[in-house]
């Protein structure tokens, strides 16, 4: 305690009651949470098991426990933490049944809810709409983040009604199936507290103290969750940062954290302000940027140190010598790979960078490509222990039931299917009772009914057995090893290995306690890409900005920065839409420590085409010239040796410079090209309008001052 600054200590004392702890980034917020827990165990003398704390990350809530165990010298920390979905699956677990449903339920992800919606989508008759398998995901995903239901009176033939008959067919594929997913750990958490208020009072007496960090990034459901629980004794603490709220698009609410006043009354706020990550200057540039949001309860990060080094800013001349120009600036600079991250707004960005990194012999990791546990060897296997764990697991079967091949063609499954649809069992079912069915070939009753009954051998091992064991006897008995080395003549080692490493994976869970498959299943199902990334690892980060939240490097490399890519919407779209990607842009530059530098493209290839006189984005624009060093190359030094061509005529004009035009107005040049009469200059005026002009012939004049 005596480390911390008076505005932590504040914080970290609060008494009971509602706390919000506006944590601006790189001000300890972990750390304050923390002892917050702490200072409930040791000052108030809290019994550590009715101290609940949700976050978003596995990787956050290991570091808190991890650390809350080293101070009270334990190796198991009593207290509940976790990421709000795990949370959902401890409740789930234990009070299901109050909603008709088996507490043996497996959980599905991502790739299951697409195998499975492809399915249905396919399946429709002709006379409904066409829509994509994603698309009615994302429809699904977002009510339920908001606790909602479709509208039940969209006309025939219409694509809300088709989005409906898609929402009720799979949800009673999920149910039929005994599977919930990532949403319905959340969605069914909120009916089990709303609808029963015994299981409600029940976990609110439980966890008389809850905490929840990042407390931005909230949902609906989640929202209500934490509403839930704290009905009663109202002692919620939370930690969070307005300014840097930027999952909108997968159901996050700003509201939660700007209205929280409001939704418990007499709360109090606290306002963490001193940095202890960035230098003075980028902390400047970044406060310059997120300042221009309007929604927003208002903070400014600052820095006792006053060192470091201007935020640089380089313009190239396109995209593939924006990225051989960073680069080429990391081996110049010749820090450490593991303490550089090259950021950008959109995934297809990283294949230039990979590019320049393979030309320069440099190792990079993509963080948010193809994840370990999303391979197809790791996908195959997991579907065989979902099935082992819960047979009614269709979607798990259709995956594995001719992996490897035992001779079950299309036709062969869709004559299960149908039999399953009649007798409105799961497919399984059917398997088990198939050997006397004489509809089926003598081949395929035999493949079927052997496959059927390892299955159900395994399932009975799996009471008693360890991970690790389990898996090794299972790809022996299936023959995996051979499947895939035949499968496959050019990459069949790299897959072999992926199929060794996920038994190592295994053998480390079992280390770790005597757990069994259904809870090794469950913790794979919470999985994400930052939980899966070793940064010990000597390799340049390549990362989207959404990715990057949480995480922190010596030098950091922002990409792409023009209006239309970052931010990624154009001068028409909402101002809500306009403010995330500001505050997106915020949490890019405040990941850096030491040096951070932006860089543009004059021109990229985009969507399959080229697109020239890219206007810098606006957030460069607000930063302002005086806060950036410019690195001269490329488009800026055309721009420089433009200018100095026109100045032949009395105008100088540069990044920056104010004019204006006699019928446009007001506007600034953002980058000048050519030279002596054929000197164009890039403007965007105050209207909104952008415009090449002809510097010899426009009718425009620079304002006084001349600069931004």
């Amino acid at each position: 305690m005596t480390s911390l600054n008076p505005d932590q200590t504040a914080a970290v004392t609060a008494p009971d009651g509602p706390a919000l702890v506006l944590a601006g980034a790189g001000s300890g917020k972990t750390r304050v949470i923390i002892e917050r827990m702490l200072w409930l165990i040791e000052e108030r003398g809290v019994d550590p098991r009715r101290l609940l704390a949700m976050t978003f990350t596995n990787k956050a809530a290991d570091e808190m426990r991890q650390r809350i165990a080293e101070r009270l010298e334990v190796e198991r920390v009593p207290c509940w933490m976790g990421t709000f979905h795990s949370f959902g699956l401890y409740v789930l677990r234990r009070e299901i049944e109050q909603l008709g449903r088996s507490g043996h339920f497996t959980v599905f992800d991502d790739a299951d809810q697409l195998s499975l919606m492809k399915k249905l989508v396919k399946g429709l008759p002709g006379s409904y709409a066409r829509v994509t398998p994603r698309g009615a995901l994302d429809y699904i995903s977002g009510l339920k983040q908001r606790v909602g239901r479709p509208d039940a009176d969209a006309p025939d033939g219409t694509e809300e009604f088709t989005l409906q008959a898609l929402w009720n067919q799979y949800h009673e594929a999920l149910s039929r199936a005994n599977v919930v997913d990532f949403d319905d750990l959340l969605v069914l958490v909120v009916r089990l507290f709303e609808e029963h208020e015994a299981v409600r009072v029940k976990y609110e007496h439980r966890f008389p103290h809850v905490h929840v960090d990042e407390y931005q990034d909230t949902n609906h459901a989640q929202y209500r969750i934490v509403r839930a629980l704290c009905k009663g004794h109202g002692n919620v603490f939370v930690v969070g940062d307005e300014d840097q709220s930027i999952y909108a698009w997968r159901g996050a609410d700003i509201r939660n954290i700007l209205d929280f006043e409001r939704d418990f009354p007499n709360a109090r706020v606290y306002r963490l302000e001193q940095n202890y990550r960035s230098t003075a200057p980028i902390l400047d540039a970044a406060n310059a940027v997120v300042a221009n949001n309007r929604a927003r309860l208002g903070k400014r990060l600052w820095t006792a140190t006053t060192e470091g080094e201007k935020p640089r800013f380089h313009q190239a001349e396109d995209g593939e010598e924006e990225a051989r120009w960073v680069v080429d600036d990391i081996v110049r600079r010749g820090a450490p790979l593991n303490e550089v991250a090259v950021l950008f707004r959109t995934n297809a960005q990283s294949r230039l960078f990979e590019e320049a990194c393979s030309l320069r012999g440099l190792r990079c990791v993509v963080l948010g490509g193809i994840r370990f546990y999303s391979r197809k060897e790791i996908k195959d296997l997991l579907a065989y222990l979902r099935l082992v764990v819960n047979p009614a697991d269709d979607v798990s079967l259709r995956r594995v039931i001719n992996v490897p091949p035992r001779g079950v063609g299309a036709a062969t499954l869709e004559h299960i299917e149908e039999y399953a649809a009649a007798r409105n069992t799961a497919l399984f079912q059917v398997l088990r009772e198939i050997g006397g069915d004489t509809t089926f070939s003598t081949r395929a009753r035999e493949s079927l009914a052997g496959f059927a009954h390892l299955i159900d051998e395994f399932a009975a091992a799996a009471a008693n057995s360890a991970v690790a064991p389990l898996v090794e006897k299972l790809v022996k008995a299936i023959g995996y090893r051979d499947y895939v080395e035949h499968s496959d003549e050019k990459d069949f080692r790299a897959r072999l290995e992926i199929v060794d490493e996920f038994v190592v994976s295994c053998r480390q869970f079992d280390a770790h306690g005597d757990k069994k498959l259904a809870e090794f299943l469950q913790e794979r199902a919470l999985v994400s890409d930052v939980d899966e990334w070793d940064k010990r690892l000597p390799a340049l980060a390549l990362i989207t900005c959404h990715n990057a939240k949480g995480l922190e490097f010596d030098h950091v490399y922002v990409a792409g920065l023009e209006d239309g890519l970052f931010p990624f919407v154009s001068e028409f779209d909402d101002s809500r839409d306009i403010e995330e990607e500001r505050r997106l842009c915020y949490v890019a530059m405040t990941r850096a420590r030491k040096t951070l530098t932006l860089t543009a493209a004059e021109s990229r290839m985009l969507y399959g085409r080229t697109h020239d006189d890219r206007p810098v984005s606006r957030f460069v624009r607000e930063i302002g010239r005086t806060r950036l060093a410019r690195e001269d190359d490329g488009a800026e030094a055309k721009s420089r040796s433009a200018a100095s061509a026109a100045s032949g005529a009395g105008i100088v004009l540069r990044y920056g410079t104010q004019v204006r035009h006699a019928r446009f107005g007001p506007g600034t040049v953002l980058f000048t090209t050519g030279s002596g009469s054929k000197t164009k200059a890039r403007i965007r005026f105050k209207t909104g309008r952008v415009a090449t002009l002809m510097i010899s012939q426009a009718p425009i004049e620079i304002l006084e001052g001349g600069k931004s």
